[in-house]
């Protein structure tokens, strides 16, 4: 039964779930990946509360393992609402498989049309409503961010960012009750609201801003762990990402840092009184403004590699095998892919594929012996350059290498996002939904 808790047992190789007993996820991903305690009646279920335990906000990882303390009425309530209906796409609206076999054809042409899903009626409980339509759990920060605002515009918290040129989307849409708007309930509807072109599955919109596409996410490298860190991407710097801390305190802090910099100084009062409302409200829940901490450290050290977009790729490698070297240069790949794009027709495309080909064949054979790293950073590399001809391989290569290291979401997101993916400054789905 999917989303059962099985028992923990020493023989279970695999990681435990940091919310042990208390652990509210149903998706079956989640529970094959993190082994979970057995079920135990809670003896006073009657004083248990919603409220969320703090997460380490300065870096110090004893707080990491706290995780709230959820009532049985709201753990009910997420689970009766995260089941979802599946519903078949029209084969002609998504990229299919490069590698169709004839004894698994009719998987294959299942995996090629995609699949997607209507969303049942919402979780009260906001954290819950979330992650039922955007497939990812938000962090402590994100909601704190909301209350912030909430002190600087009680009756818009989404726009008290607004001189900064700032507002609260994707997500937020979710407190703002906007989301309620969408006719169809539909996942790929959601996990594509305020999704730029160049936003991987890995990256999560919640702040846009007024010009050059500029926008501020949080970066995750697992669908079922929280963000690594907060960063912003724009149309000056296509396809980059930009670290800028650990918390989305510290993103609009670093923003409105640069943008004082930028203003004249009869524009830059509201600016710094803005600054000063938010660094007040960050301190006194202990979050840090770094631009880089311990943890965000730590994590670069485990990066295998780069990829175009700059954040790099984190997955698991044990006596090397997990990852290798893609057999060409970010340089000459990026040449390469020029090409392709630079063809005059569909003859000299072709042939100006097959090095790209070779590549794949290669990350093929890295598939095989275990190197599911190597197909997502080529995959994430196709995706960060940009253009429709890559969408087919590289939906194929992050399809396989998400899959291999359970990070199932990040498929349902991708799939959805090349079905929907629009250049410019018009991401909403609001604007889209008919």
């Amino acid at each position: 039964m999917a989303g059962r808790r099985e028992d923990a047992g020493e023989s279970d190789s695999r990681p435990a779930c940091k919310y042990r007993e208390k652990c509210y996820q149903k998706n079956p991903q989640h529970h094959r990946k993190f082994k979970h305690p057995s079920p135990k009646k809670r003896k006073n279920p009657e004083e248990e509360t919603d409220e969320r335990a703090k997460r380490s906000k300065l870096g110090d990882e004893e707080h990491l393992d706290e995780e709230p303390v959820i009532s049985e009425a709201v753990l009910r309530e997420f689970n009766d609402s995260y089941q979802r209906i599946p519903i078949p796409l029209d084969s002609s609206s998504a990229p299919q498989s490069d590698c169709e076999q004839e004894d698994t054809e009719e998987t294959e042409e299942e995996v090629a049309k995609g699949q997607d899903f209507l969303v049942q009626d919402s979780p009260e409980e906001a954290r819950f409503s979330i992650e039922q339509k955007f497939l990812l759990e938000m962090p402590s920060d994100f909601f704190d961010l909301w209350e912030c605002c909430s002190n600087i515009n009680k009756e818009k918290p989404e726009e008290a960012l607004l001189k900064a040129g700032l507002t609260l989307v994707g997500p937020y849409d979710v407190m703002t009750g906007k989301l309620k708007k969408i006719k169809e309930r539909k996942v790929s509807h959601y996990v594509c609201h305020w999704r730029y072109y160049y936003d991987p599955p890995e990256f999560m919109t919640v702040i846009a801003g007024d010009k050059d596409e500029f926008h501020i996410g949080y970066y995750r490298d697992d669908p079922f762990h929280m963000p690594c860190f907060v960063a912003s991407m724009s149309s000056v710097k296509q396809g980059q990402i930009k670290p800028l801390g650990e918390n989305i305190f510290a993103g609009v802090c670093s923003y409105l840092t640069q943008r004082m910099k930028e203003e004249n100084p009869f524009k830059k009062a509201p600016l710094l009184r803005l600054y000063k409302e938010i660094e007040s409200f960050a301190k006194k829940k202990d979050y840090s403004l770094l631009a880089v901490t311990k943890n965000m450290k730590k994590r670069n050290k485990k990066v295998v590699a780069k990829t175009f977009h700059g954040a790099g790729i984190v997955v698991p490698v044990e006596n090397d095998v997990g990852y290798r070297e893609l057999p060409e240069t970010y340089g000459n790949l990026k040449k390469m892919l020029q090409k392709v794009v630079d063809s005059k027709n569909e003859d000299e495309q072709i042939k100006n594929f097959d090095a790209i080909q070779e590549i794949i064949t290669n990350v093929q054979f890295a598939f095989d012996e275990g190197d599911s790293g190597t197909g997502i950073e080529l995959g994430l590399n196709l995706f960060t350059f940009g253009g429709e001809v890559f969408h087919k391989p590289l939906m194929h290569l992050l399809s396989v290498g998400y899959d291999l290291l359970e990070r199932d979401p990040f498929i349902d997101i991708l799939q959805a996002h090349l079905r929907n993916r629009r250049r410019g400054s018009q991401v909403s789905i609001l604007d889209t939904d008919s």
